[in-house]
């Protein structure tokens, strides 16, 4: 393999690596909820339980060592929602605003991901994929790749202060990429309705959010 080709793979997979870590200490559940790329994304190991309370304090989101997801009001021990399961490792993050929370689903390697919105209302938890579609939808057009390619992974990396508007990062997978190895983009999503309101480039994505992903994502 080329040096080229090294870094292209390389650089790629600085985005799971850090995922990939977390199962090597999976045993260890005390880092389940630990800080991932920022303070806004807490980890989800597998077979460990884990548990994120809303930024208003007023509902709790659980993970079970299963991955069977649920939802809880205050320190009431009745579940407010059962969901679906995720298959960690993973990441989560709660809306500012606390109505709404993503999870960058792993799918069991932690290699790729599946951006998953869920939006609060009362009791009831609706799922959201619109966004994740809206993403690859996109880059794949921007890509021009072909049909048989993987589609992208899609990782939400955190919100705006007000929460109208999720961060996302989407990435050409390892295996089968859509493009060239080392491709990604930066999004600007309304969290409303998933309309794509900026795309970003590496160069624009290190400038504004390089903080809030990992250091070593932007090297050559």
């Amino acid at each position: 393999m080329s040096k080229v080709a090294l870094t292209r793979v390389a650089r790629t997979a600085v985005v799971w690596i850090a995922v990939i870590n977390s199962i090597a200490f999976a045993q260890n559940c005390k880092l389940s909820g630990a800080a991932e790329w920022n303070p806004s994304i807490r980890s989800v190991l597998a077979d460990c339980s884990f548990e994120l309370p809303s930024p208003d304090r007023l509902l709790r989101l659980n993970v079970s060592t299963s991955g069977v997801m649920s939802l809880r009001k205050g320190t009431e021990p009745q579940k407010e929602w059962l969901g679906p399961k995720l298959e960690p490792p993973a990441m989560v993050s709660w809306s500012p605003r606390s109505d709404a929370f993503f999870v960058n689903d792993g799918e069991g390697s932690g290699m790729s991901s599946v951006f998953r919105l869920f939006r609060v209302n009362g009791p009831k938890v609706l799922e959201d994929d619109s966004i994740e579609r809206a993403a690859v939808s996109l880059y794949r057009h921007r890509t021009k790749c072909s049909t048989s390619s993987a589609d992208p992974n899609v990782w939400g990396f955190g919100w705006r202060a007000n929460g109208n508007s999720i961060l996302l990062l989407v990435q050409a997978t390892v295996n089968e990429p859509c493009g060239p190895p080392d491709a990604f983009i930066g999004l600007v999503v309304q969290t409303s309705d998933g309309k794509i309101m900026e795309t970003l480039s590496e160069a624009q994505m290190k400038g504004r959010f390089g903080s809030q992903l990992p250091p070593s994502f932007f090297s050559k």
